[in-house]
């Protein structure tokens, strides 16, 4: 077996079918050459990095890198988000992965890239971290706000009208949120060229508000039976600014979605939505990273407060 690396742009039709064809299999989801290229080719750079492990011409393994501009202060560099990982039954061990992973790694770093950042599942992540050297920058919270509690557990649906009067109570609460203190992170996406080309993904199914001085992103889906409003991001990052887009969503799709949600770290705690502990999280999300060249980061890369980070940086939604 081989492993080969192209860009998006290389790629053959053949090819991109070959590879959507093993993400059903593997996870269980049809995705069609449009979908397909409507991620991988909305980057800054118009084009992502596809490791592919072969079986004579059948592909058994694949890996992605989407590659961003992201800052540290004023310095830009590139990092490499990783996503797609999957391997046909029979070719799932650890060296196979350990070898899409390295090539992606080697054809970034050749380009320029000195940065891979992920979101390993639980069952990803150990071996992230123990086999591939990635690090830890720590672990998204969830905030959500359920208005329709019996969406999300059908055995609690006669608490829907309790559930609509507490999402309605705390949504109108939040308009004591006061707090303008603009918060800067060290590291976070070049966001020009970042909102240009993320936006884009799955058909471009994104709405834009602004509310309060600041701009939000956010999707509306259903997501396992629950329709969400998905908050992706919202800059420049303040309290009362973050607390105002939530009612804003609420007040335009309030009453066509069960639940809304932001997934990311925030240097405080809104009033519009609540805190979710970490053991009652449908998925968790480890934050993790590699540094691809030496003396180009200090430690501070490692401690989550120092990013600006949400489902935006992801490729869930």
């Amino acid at each position: 077996m081989d492993v080969i690396v192209k860009k998006t742009t290389e790629l053959s039709t053949i090819e991109i079918d070959r590879i959507n064809h093993l993400f059903l299999d593997v996870f269980k989801k049809e995705r069609s050459a449009d979908d397909f290229l409507s991620e991988y080719l909305n980057t800054p750079f118009g084009y992502s990095y596809h490791a592919m492990l072969l079986d004579n011409d059948n592909i058994v393994g694949f890996h992605s890198g989407v590659p961003f501009y992201y800052r540290d202060g004023d310095k830009e560099f590139i990092a490499g988000l990783g996503i797609d990982t999957m391997t046909a039954i029979g070719h799932r061990d650890f060296f196979n992965v350990r070898d899409l992973f390295k090539a992606c790694e080697e054809a970034m770093k050749a380009d320029g890239c000195v940065l891979r950042i992920g979101f390993p599942n639980d069952n990803s992540y150990p071996i992230l971290k123990k086999g591939f050297k990635y690090k830890d920058i720590g672990k998204l919270d969830t905030y959500f706000l359920p208005r329709n509690i019996g969406a999300i557990k059908s055995k609690f649906r006669f608490l829907n009208p309790l559930s609509r009067l507490f999402s309605w109570a705390v949504i109108t609460l939040s308009n004591f949120s006061s707090s303008n203190k603009i918060y800067e992170f060290r590291y976070a996406k070049c966001r020009d060229s970042f909102n240009a080309v993320r936006y884009r993904w799955y058909g471009g199914n994104y709405k834009q508000i602004e509310s309060n001085g600041a701009t939000a992103y956010y999707k509306v889906m259903n997501y396992n039976g629950v329709m969400t409003a998905f908050i992706l991001d919202v800059h420049p990052l303040s309290k009362r600014a973050f607390d105002a887009v939530v009612r804003k969503i609420y007040s335009i799709e309030g009453g066509a979605v069960d639940m809304l949600m932001y997934v990311g770290y925030l240097p405080f705690r809104p009033y519009s939505l609540i805190k979710m502990p970490h053991k009652l999280e449908p998925k968790h999300f480890n934050f993790t990273c590699k540094p691809l060249k030496r003396d180009i980061f200090d430690d501070s890369l490692f401690e989550i407060g120092n990013w600006d980070v949400n489902l935006s940086n992801y490729d869930l939604l």
